[in-house]
């Protein structure tokens, strides 16, 4: 019963540490949520600190959902459910971080160590798709919820896990969500793309 309380803790604050804004902070001496699109995600890391930013920034929050998950499941003695619970409670961490006044990320980084944990063939696979996409168009915005989309299509086709299946889909409405202004800055030509620096 005890991990009914600790693993959703753990959890949501491993997925609270701002990265991004750490990131920002100790190299530009700037807070990334007055830059770019104000966002604290990996996107707007990159366009202050460049390419490496952008690639360590999503790292780290990949990684910080990654390895409380890859622990849970190999290592403690916990159901599916929980499983399930833990990823949800990273995800708000992330997006919702109590160390910023509840204004985080987008979530795409923190979702990709989610499924790198729970599904990483399907992952991987959405992962070609982001890449291809972000290479033809520059738009890490559009490779993301492109490569979302596939994710959630792969999940479906590829695995019996009804609470993985409901849980991605949810992931992916929410990628969505959190993306409705970069999806309107692409419809108009506004977006930015890959190498413009801000700041």
């Amino acid at each position: 019963m005890i991990y009914y309380i600790l693993i959703p803790f753990i959890s949501y604050f491993c997925g609270a540490v701002p990265f991004s804004y750490l990131l920002v902070k100790g190299i530009k001496g700037v807070d990334i949520r007055d830059v770019g699109s104000g966002n604290v995600g990996a996107t707007n890391a990159g366009r202050v600190l460049g390419k490496w930013g952008f690639i360590g920034a999503f790292l780290l929050d990949m990684s910080k959902a990654f390895i409380p998950l890859f622990i849970f499941l190999n290592y403690l003695p916990i159901n599916n459910t929980l499983i399930l619970v833990s990823a949800v409670c990273i995800i708000i961490g992330h997006t919702y971080t109590v160390f910023l006044r509840f204004k985080g990320g987008k979530g795409v980084a923190t979702g990709v160590g989610i499924f790198l944990a729970l599904s990483p063939l399907n992952l991987f696979i959405a992962l070609i798709v982001f890449l291809v996409v972000i290479g033809a168009f520059r738009m890490v915005s559009l490779g993301s919820v492109t490569a979302a989309i596939t994710l959630a299509v792969l999940v479906w086709l590829r695995t019996d896990w009804l609470g993985l299946q409901l849980f991605t889909t949810l992931v992916v409405l929410f990628v969505i969500f959190k993306h409705r202004s970069n999806i309107r800055r692409i419809i108009e030509g506004k977006e930015s793309k890959i190498g413009e620096k801000v700041g």
